[in-house]
């Protein structure tokens, strides 16, 4: 039953603004606060990860220290090593974790990261590539000033780039430190001899002398917090977009609820009647395929039946038309004589024609036995006979070694025996007549082939070509009784292939099959 739609009732004109301007400052509410929510979050997790940089390095500066200077030191006072000996690859740590992050930078560059700048600044540096800027040394000072402090941590700027950079003052001075740090004339003649001026000399205890400074750009991580933040707004937005609709939406949807059910019900009732034409569909088509089967047997049968019967009169015209040009030809003239020739000729057509009637009802009854085959060897046989058959005319046949497939073995051997009977009959007016029998792959599929060079045909009847006593060259120039190819598709439909050709007049033919 049809149900008419309720009219739909125009919502107040004053609500649009209300629906364009709560979801927009919510929106914008929402955006600034879960921006300003993730780049804390970055910030904090880009932070902690500079920190574990420069506490990495700091452990390796206690290293230094505490293990290498003093077996350094043990070594030298013992007079293992020269008093001139001092190598800053060895005695430096700070030399050392330059090299170390210029390792770590070029490993963050093979994997695609950006790399990350490290510099340890100082006031009395030995190396002039510590050399404190103004601003460095305004931090060792305020470090040096304020104990408690053990890290600052900024963002800045460069070339346009948001860059978050963090500084911690170096170890300070301890009587280890000041034995090459200190007085000049008390340091290793070795690290006097690199360092001829003043620099890294003369520290005092305890003085924090230098600075660790660690940069890394933040613009990725920035432009991610930018799009977490965006796509939440964008969430909310549409969330409260969503939310002020539904109201308008289930009146919508209890307007149309009536006739849903209307429709649900007609359709049941034609999905019901669909079932059961589809099950009376069922029952017919099977009992067509059981008719269709049971007439295919018997056509089988019939053909089988008329050819075996056939052979007993033919046999016998045959015998006593033979007898008949044996014991009467002298009292015959040449009329009666051709006409007896006439007659043996037909009966020997007949005869070819009853064997290949035969042979291809028996090809339909047998019982398929599948097993390996070597195809290549049974072309080799076919080959063989057609050309002992045929002495006076050699014909080049190529066989391409290693064909195998699987398939019942009298079936495969009709499909030989034919297409390359046709192959050998077909080419007998070439004077190089040629067959090959090769594998080709087609639609990632194994197909064999049969070509030869022969007078070929036309494809505009390719659609003939395998059916029963289709003739396309002249019978008196080219003997057959229009069974093989018939033949050679049930064969190959029994093993569930298909066969096709390729061919065109006097270029020769190919005939494909797969199993």
């Amino acid at each position: 039953m049809h149900v008419p739609e309720p009219p739909a009732v125009p919502a107040p004109r004053t609500h649009w603004v209300l629906w364009i301007a709560v979801p927009a400052a919510a929106a914008l509410l929402m955006l600034g606060i879960s921006y300003g929510g993730v780049r804390a979050y970055v910030l904090r997790r880009a932070d902690a990860n500079i920190r574990d940089v420069l506490l990495s390095h700091r452990g390796f500066h206690v290293y230094v220290q505490r293990v290498l200077l003093p077996a350094y030191d043990e070594a030298m006072a013992e007079g293992r090593l020269p008093r001139d000996f001092y190598l800053p690859q060895l005695m430096s740590s700070s030399y050392m974790v330059r090299v170390m992050h210029q390792f770590f930078n070029e490993a963050r560059v093979k994997a695609g990261l950006p790399p990350v700048f490290y510099k340890m600044a100082a006031d009395n540096p030995r190396d002039p590539l510590n050399r404190a800027t103004p601003e460095e040394a305004a931090l060792i000072q305020r470090f040096n000033e304020d104990r408690t402090l053990h890290a600052l941590t900024w963002t800045l700027s460069l070339e346009g780039r948001p860059y978050l950079e963090r500084a911690v003052p170096f170890l300070p001075n301890t009587e280890a430190c000041l034995h090459c740090h200190g007085r000049r004339r008390d340091a290793p003649p070795g690290l006097q001899a690199l360092y001829p001026g003043p620099g890294g000399f003369h520290e005092k205890l305890g003085q924090i002398r230098a600075v660790e400074i660690v940069r890394v750009p933040i613009a990725q991580e920035i432009e991610t917090a930018a799009l977490v933040s965006a796509a939440a707004a964008g969430g909310i937005l549409g969330l409260l977009v969503l939310l002020m609709f539904n109201t308008r939406l289930r009146g919508l949807v209890r307007a149309r609820t009536a006739l849903l059910e209307a429709e649900i019900h007609e359709r049941r009732r034609a999905e019901a009647e669909v079932r059961d034409l589809n099950r009376n569909l069922e029952q017919r088509v099977e009992e067509r395929s059981a008719q269709l089967l049971a007439v295919n047997r018997e056509l089988d049968a019939f053909a089988y039946s008329v050819s075996h019967d056939l052979r007993a009169p033919l046999r016998a015209l045959d015998g006593f038309s033979q007898a008949l040009e044996e014991d009467c030809a002298p009292s015959l003239d040449d009329t009666g004589r051709d006409y007896l020739r006439r007659i043996r000729k037909g009966c020997d057509r007949m005869g070819r024609l009853v064997e290949d009637l035969l042979q291809l009802s028996r090809l339909s009854r047998r019982e398929l036995q599948r097993q390996p085959l070597d195809l290549s060897a049974m072309a080799l046989e076919v080959a063989e006979e057609l050309q002992a058959a045929a002495p006076a005319r050699p014909v080049h046949v190529e066989i391409e070694p290693g064909l195998r497939a699987e398939g019942d073995p009298t079936l495969v051997r009709a499909i030989l025996d034919n297409l390359m009977g046709n192959a050998f009959k077909f080419t007998a007016t070439r004077p190089d007549p040629r067959v090959s029998v090769g594998r080709a792959w087609v639609e990632g599929r194994a197909a064999f082939f049969v070509r030869d060079n022969g007078v070929g045909f036309d494809m505009m009847h390719a659609d003939k070509l395998f059916g029963a006593f289709q003739r396309f060259h002249d019978p008196e120039a080219f003997e057959g009784t229009g069974i093989g190819l018939a033949t050679v598709q049930r064969a190959v439909q029994r093993h569930g292939g298909r066969v096709w050709a390729e061919s065109a007049p006097g270029t020769g033919a190919t005939f494909r099959f797969t199993l």
